[in-house]
């Protein structure tokens, strides 16, 4: 066993190997990621670390705790006892992106190209799978560096086969640099391991993985947002394999539930075959990419959908349509098959069944209905209206179906899918409606300037809009969308990623939770879910939302009623009735009625406060806070040490504890608003050392009362504002002859309704009162 570790980014190779009995292999390594050091050869012993499955082990290290900020890992190595192989154990759990992983130890990049055929085949399993809390995934992935002729950048390839909520996540990020991607390969054509199935438990599967496939996925995607880079991506000699990590990553709550499980790998093999020569045809969603069949067994591994069915009349046909009767694909299907049986009814419904290949009707005085019930690769021509991707028996179609409808001229086209296999829809230029209630669910109008109403059920679905209005509905799977240049209406429901248009005017609703959303300007996100990451730009508002991570790129934004969210801004920024709230703006900010455990870091700013704010603040400039809100009457607590600028504070009706910092503060009394009762008035203030602070009230001041904690901690003074004496210096007396001293503090009274209390102040004197 050769062993790396992972240092500020790059891989260093130990120059020591274990010395535990059997054969060394200079292709494979272990690496740990992200963890308090790396795996040490040396460390590995010979303890007979028991499994149920392979026996004793002939090596055994571990490291960490399951509560400790780096989490626990472990790395068994086993023998076979069916073939004497050796089995990688691999478990992690808890830590933040924790990793163990078997890795290729040769430096190849330029060696391998993606012309020819790349084939991963390992042996893989799960056992004692448990916890609760906490993410949980394992698979191959590979680095894949791009060398064209005028740009080079590197892909991180995923293919993840366990994944702690039974089915693989995907996730895609393509900056517009391209350098960093990453893609996760999932889709009907990826088998995986469901690990919170008990029958998978120590069930060991022999693994196939197409690369080459996998990667044509990747480039589809780049091209559809980077069209322009189409001839030299789609170019496989311009790719080039880097890496091959097989391994386990966690993310952990810091509990003893957190998820884990025994990642078992034998035989890992990466075949490069130049006797087949690949050119670009993305064939992922119709040809397998990742198959799995059991150990000693040929039955490769399926993942049927069982659900009912909307019937859907033909002329001489009955369609089939598996369907969800609770979810908006379900619904829009269950719609189409009305209409049509309307149209049958009236006799205007021309039906015909397609054949493979090319496909053309025209009519100019009846509707029609194509039923596409074999799985294939189709094309049509002419005005279909109405095309239904379905069964015309009760069993289910027997694999994908890829369907392009670019040269169709009916102006508006309806197609219902309800392939389990999945189906991969093109269209041109019209309107139109897709509904795919089950499998995995590729549907690109992209080149349609009409108006789309989209929606999938609960696959793993990609989706680009129209130039259009698009309105669109995820299901409850991991999706992709890429929307269009005009209006997009988006409902949520599964865990997505959406990457908006510049131009667009984008409407977002996020209810599945840990989705991402790449937005430009004029977004509206209603976010009713939990740990969400949300991007807008310019003209912008965010609704709602819980542990959300909200980003405004550029211009100025409105984030309103969320609670426990992360919060930056590049420009100016409105903050409103939020909670618990982490927020960074490098310009100005408007923070209002805010509560609970708050921390600002802005540009420049004014904090309104509320009941039970308890901010932290932070600026290079001036920031204002006010508690003067109408019936704001509880407790705020506003620290500004922080604040390089100074601190302008108005306090209010309530109590109210501020601090300020080593710059120049202004701290105003006893301002409360109508609603508020005088006697609630009270603040303790500090004013902080360093630059000299102002102290004071304006007249017409509330009662209530005041302390200032650490009055001689700088020059400062004690101001009445708009009074208007004609004698200064006499005023200021007669407000000392008010003094009362005790414990070493110093009280006066401010038109015998407003107590100001000096901590620590026995010598108060004329001077240190500025009245004008």
């Amino acid at each position: 066993m050769n062993t790396q570790q992972v240092v500020n980014g790059q891989i260093v190779y130990n120059d020591t190997s274990s010395e535990l009995p059997g054969e060394d292999s200079p292709d494979w390594a272990v690496i740990q990621w992200n963890a308090a050091s790396a795996f040490d050869p040396l460390v590995g012993d010979d303890t007979r670390v028991w499994d149920n499955q392979f026996g004793y082990s002939v090596g055994h290290w571990t490291q960490g705790s399951a509560t400790s900020s780096s989490g626990k890992t472990s790395y068994n190595v086993y023998r076979d006892p069916d073939n004497g192989h050796y089995v990688y154990q691999l478990a992690a759990q808890g830590g933040q992106l924790l990793d163990v992983q078997l890795s290729a130890v040769k430096a190849i990049d330029g060696q391998y190209s993606f012309n020819h055929q790349i084939t991963a085949n390992f042996t893989q399993g799960i056992s004692n799978y448990s916890g609760s809390t906490g993410t949980y995934q394992a698979g191959i992935n590979f680095t894949i560096n791009f060398h064209g002729p005028t740009m080079s950048f590197g892909l991180f390839l995923q293919f993840e086969t366990v994944d702690y909520k039974g089915v693989p996540q995907t996730y895609v990020a393509l900056p517009k640099s391209l350098g960093g991607s990453i893609y996760n390969f999932t889709g009907s054509q990826a088998a995986y391991i469901n690990p919170t199935l008990a029958s998978n438990n120590g069930v060991m599967y022999d693994t196939t993985i197409d690369v080459n496939q996998g990667l044509m996925a990747a480039i589809k995607a780049i091209v559809g947002l980077y069209p322009n880079l189409a001839d030299d991506v789609t170019n496989l000699s311009n790719w080039y394999l880097s890496g091959t990590y097989i391994g386990v990553e966690t993310i952990g709550t810091r509990q003893q539930t957190d998820v884990t499980g025994n990642y078992n790998v034998e035989d890992p093999t990466i075949t490069y075959d130049t006797s087949k020569t690949v050119s670009y045809a993305d064939r992922s969603t119709t040809v397998p990419v990742v198959s799995m069949t059991p150990e000693n067994s040929s039955t490769p591994t399926l993942n049927e959908v069982t659900m009912p069915n909307v019937i859907v009349k033909g002329v001489n046909n009955t369609v089939y349509v598996p369907y969800t009767s609770t979810d908006t694909a379900g619904m829009m299907a269950k719609t189409y098959a009305s209409s049509i049986q309307t149209l049958l009814a009236a006799g205007s419904l021309d039906n015909s069944i397609l054949s493979t290949g090319s496909n053309s009707y025209v009519s100019g005085n009846k509707a029609s209905q194509a039923i596409i019930d074999t799985a294939g690769t189709y094309g049509v021509s002419g005005n279909y209206s109405n095309i239904v991707i379905a069964s015309t028996d009760t069993t289910s179609l027997n694999g994908a179906v890829t369907l392009d409808a670019t040269q169709n001229t009916a102006n508006y086209l309806n197609i219902v899918s309800g392939d389990q296999y999945g189906s991969t829809v093109t269209v041109g230029k019209a309107s139109g409606s897709f509904a795919g209630t089950q499998g995995n669910n590729a549907f690109n109008a992209s080149s349609s300037a009409g108006n789309w109403n989209i929606a999938t059920g609960v696959g793993n679905d990609t989706i680009y809009g129209a130039q259009g209005t698009n309105t669109i509905t995820g299901g409850t799977g991991y999706n992709v969308l890429y929307l269009g240049k005009s209006n997009n209406i988006v409902n949520s429901v599964g865990q997505d990623t959406i990457y908006g248009a510049a131009g667009a005017i984008d409407t977002v609703s996020l209810q599945g939770g840990s989705s991402t959303a790449y937005l430009k300007t004029n977004a509206a996100v209603m976010d009713f879910s939990t740990g969400n990451k949300i991007t807008v730009g310019d003209n912008s508002t965010v609704y709602g939302g819980t542990s959300s991570v909200v980003n405004v790129s550029s211009g100025s934004a409105t984030v309103t009623g969320t609670q426990g969210d992360t919060i930056s801004a590049a420009g100016n920024l409105q903050v409103v009735h939020g909670s618990n709230q982490s927020i960074s703006v490098s310009g100005s900010l408007n923070f209002i009625s805010g509560t609970g455990q708050t921390a600002i870091s802005a540009g420049s700013g004014t904090i309104y406060g509320a009941d039970g704010l308890v901010a932290t603040l932070s600026s290079a400039s001036r920031l204002l806070f006010t508690a003067n809100q109408p019936y704001t009457t509880g407790n705020q607590t506003i620290d500004g040490r922080n604040v390089a600028g100074g601190l302008s504070a108005w306090t209010g009706a309530g109590q109210q504890t501020v601090i300020g910092g080593t710059a120049s503060d202004q701290f105003f009394f006893g301002t409360a608003f109508t609603g508020t009762s005088d006697a609630s008035a009270s603040a303790t203030v500090t004013g902080g050392s360093g630059a000299g602070n102002l102290f004071g009230m304006l007249a017409n001041h509330t009662a209530g009362n005041f302390t200032i904690t650490d009055f001689r901690a700088a020059n400062n003074q004690f101001f009445l504002y708009n009074y208007k004496p004609t004698n200064a210096a006499a005023a200021a007396q007669s407000i000392l002859n008010t003094a009362t001293v005790s414990g070493g503090n110093t009280s006066v009274m401010i038109d015998g309704t407003a107590k100001i209390t000096f901590l620590g102040v026995t010598d108060l004197k004329t001077s240190d009162f500025s009245i004008s």
